[in-house]
This record gives structure tokens, C-alpha cells and sequence, in this order.
């Protein structure tokens, strides 16, 4: 399959669910970022006191007792987004997954009679509406054609071969096949 390369990136995507991802994606950086704001806020607020050289820490200033909570911080906000992106694909990848795989596997081999189903919220309802919407007007058209073919051979079984009723028959199976592209 040729792989055809683009001059410009392409702006136009749907706007309600490109407006959903930037919210989902700003939330989870939000919560990683707000974690490691409460976690660094929460370690610098404490006293420094005579404590520190009772157990013999030494340190030259602030920021050496302070770098330990910074990248615990780091690690905690870290670790919460990966959390949360690890859940955030899947009202994306599973149903495109299964629509691929039904697509590939079922349709391509001439099952017109599938439908999808996503769960309600799912980014790709609406893909999976428009292949049901093109799957049934398929069907209705390979329908168009298996009633004139049935017509043809009715008119050849029954041993009447007027030929201007077999041409009329013949162009309407003409006409219904060219509705397609090829």
C-alpha cells in the first residue's frame, strides 16, 4: 500500500472530541503537577530546627534537605500520570481495535450483516455509527442487485428471450453495479 506524504497538517478533526482529549490530558497533567506542588509544598513548610544537627546531618543550605522531597515529588507525579494515561487510551484503542479487527476479518471477506457497538462515551461512537450507516446502504445495494440478477435468470429459465425485456434487464443491472466505484 503507498503511503502517501503530507505538505501540511491537517487542522480539520472533529471539535468537540479534539476539545475532550485536551481536557482529559490537561486533567492528568494537572493532578501529576498538582501532587507534586502539595508533596513539595508540604516537605518545605517544615522547621528547620537544632533537630537536624542533633543527628548530625550536615548540610550547606535549604536546597540540600530540600532536592530529596523535589524528586520524590517528581517520582510521585510521575508515577499518578502514568497511572492515569494508562486508563485514559482505552475508550480510544479498544473500540478502534475492534472495529479494525471486525473490518479486516468480517467485512472484508463480504459479511455485510455486522454491526458496531461501542459502549455509551466512547471517543468513536460516531465512527462506529457512520460504518453501520455505509454497511446498511451496501447492503441495500448488493440487495438492488441480487433482485435484477434474479430477474435476469428468471427471464432465461423461463425460456421467453425477448430480447428488448432481457436488455432492459440487463442495463438496470448495469446501471445498479455502476453505482459503484471501482
Amino acid at each position: 500500500m503507498e503511503r502517501v506524504k503530507r505538505r501540511n497538517i491537517n487542522f480539520s478533526i472533529k471539535r468537540n472530541m479534539q476539545i475532550r482529549l485536551l481536557l482529559k490530558l490537561l486533567t492528568v497533567v494537572l493532578v501529576s503537577v498538582g501532587l507534586t506542588g502539595a508533596f513539595f509544598y508540604l516537605y518545605s513548610n517544615r522547621k528547620i530546627e537544632d533537630s537536624f544537627t542533633r543527628f548530625h546531618v550536615q548540610a550547606e543550605s535549604f536546597l540540600d534537605y530540600l532536592l530529596p522531597a523535589i524528586l520524590i515529588a517528581i517520582l510521585l507525579g510521575l508515577l499518578v500520570g502514568f497511572i492515569m494515561i494508562l486508563f485514559f487510551p482505552h475508550k480510544i484503542a479498544g473500540p478502534l481495535y475492534r472495529i479494525e479487527r471486525d473490518l479486516k476479518e468480517k467485512v472484508g471477506e463480504g459479511d455485510l450483516t455486522i454491526r458496531f457497538k461501542v459502549r455509551k462515551g466512547d471517543e468513536v461512537e460516531e465512527l462506529a455509527e457512520s460504518i453501520n450507516v455505509m454497511l446498511d446502504k451496501m447492503s441495500a445495494r448488493i440487495g438492488r442487485i441480487d433482485s435484477v440478477t434474479k430477474e435476469l435468470l428468471d427471464l432465461l429459465e423461463g425460456g421467453d428471450l425477448d430480447r428488448d425485456r432481457l436488455k432492459e434487464v440487463a442495463e438496470r443491472l448495469d446501471g445498479v453495479v455502476k453505482e459503484f466505484k471501482t
